[in-house]
């Protein structure tokens, strides 16, 4: 039995090599990337901005987005206006 797992071993190698020493396949070029059309705009690429995160009861910030698409508001614009307010007091 050891005989022929060395003999099984000794195939494999064998046969990978043997793979190496054939050509290799053409491979298929990847296609460039589609460049952006369009200018960057945007607080995302504005780097007077940063993206911050916190932590909020589930339903106040259902109710916030609710609040925000009736009024057509913007959460960035929110969070700004309130924070600018606490800083200013």
């Amino acid at each position: 039995m050891a005989k022929t797992k060395k003999k099984d071993t000794f195939d494999m190698f064998s046969n990978l090599a043997d793979s190496l020493d054939q050509e290799p396949e053409t491979k298929k070029v990847a296609e460039p990337i589609a460049q952006r059309k369009r200018k960057k705009t945007g607080k995302r690429s504005d780097p007077n901005y940063i993206q911050v995160g916190a932590y909020i009861p589930r339903t106040l910030n259902e109710d916030v987005k609710i609040k925000l698409v009736r009024h057509e508001g913007d959460f960035s614009d929110l969070i700004t206006e309130l924070l600018e307010k606490w800083v200013a007091d």
